[in-house]
């Protein structure tokens, strides 16, 4: 699921980067920026359709209903069944091992039938975990995406109405980014792309704090493994695993943190295309060398 959001994420973006600022050839003004807003709330991508972008509508339609479905059988029908088949062989297990003590039976066949139920009401706790893990990462994900497009209809609205992006300074626009990832795009108002920071760190965030849980939960579960005996390959594996995928999530914050200051200085030089440009490199004459001038 993880590759489809990014690409989702990568698509929006290069309409984004590549065509935000145009407006369709209409001789209609088009929705106001509230009702283009109001349609993609309604329906994930409506407001696009109604401002002449339909591939953004349909990726943000598709991706949302895929998100959102998944959201809904996870929740209603996988989870729900993984949890009351891990219940069911844990409370087996649980029995034979009162049983097995109470017959004081410590054969190496009767804990060999012990250690498989254990190890089978383990596999299914890790089933249903792990997709609960998931659902919660697809929910926020989905809502993000949600939100990106009713912020990104009403400045398609905005665009397609006249409307125009001022001229800005690359040093405010920056210092305003480091400061408070995002705000360097709402003070170059491309609320867009702050929209779209805004979901890669709602899902990001989330994400993270739902692996811990499950790090939390397979440690538990290993030291249970321990207590009862068994072995701790599969526990130690999964750990590993999603200790690396919560970490991930720490590096992506990270780079979507230099990314957007970067992408604001950008934005505010590109507001400023008829003027010099603030860096120049210029040969000197009295001797060999190079002059850098910056007026940032």
């Amino acid at each position: 699921m993880r590759p489809t959001v990014l690409l989702l994420l990568c698509a929006t973006l290069a309409r984004q980067g590549l065509g935000s600022d145009t407006r369709p050839d209409s001789t209609l003004p088009g929705p106001s920026p509230i009702v283009a807003s109001l349609q993609s709330l309604v329906v994930p991508g409506l407001g696009q359709y109604s401002t002449g972008h339909p591939i953004q509508g349909t990726i943000l339609l598709v991706g949302d209903l895929w998100l959102y479905g998944d959201v809904i059988s996870r929740t209603w029908n996988s989870v729900p069944d993984l949890r009351e088949k891990a219940t069911g062989l844990s409370s087996r297990a649980l029995l034979l091992a009162d049983t097995l003590q109470a017959r004081s039976d410590t054969t190496p066949q009767s804990r060999a039938v012990l250690t498989s139920l254990q190890d089978s009401a383990f596999k299914a706790r890790s089933q249903a975990k792990i997709s609960a893990d998931y659902r919660n990462s697809e929910l926020a994900w989905a809502a993000g995406l949600h939100l990106y497009s009713v912020v990104t209809a009403a400045e398609d609205a905005w665009l397609r109405r006249g409307g125009k992006r001022p001229v800005t300074s690359m040093a405010k626009a920056s210092i305003a980014s480091a400061l408070v990832p995002g705000l360097g795009q709402i003070y170059n108002q491309h609320y867009s792309k702050a929209a779209l920071l805004y979901l890669g760190v709602l899902g990001a965030t989330v994400s993270y704090d739902s692996r811990q849980e499950v790090v939390q939960y397979f440690l538990a579960e290993r030291r249970q493994a321990l207590a009862e005996g068994r072995s701790t390959t599969d526990t130690d594996q999964q750990l590993e695993f999603f200790r690396k995928r919560r970490n991930q999530y720490v590096w992506g914050l990270g780079l979507v943190y230099v990314y957007q200051i970067i992408d604001a200085a950008v934005d505010a030089r590109l507001s400023r295309v008829s003027e010099t440009f603030p860096i120049a490199v210029t040969p000197r004459l009295d001797h060999p060398g190079l002059t850098l001038a910056w007026n940032f």
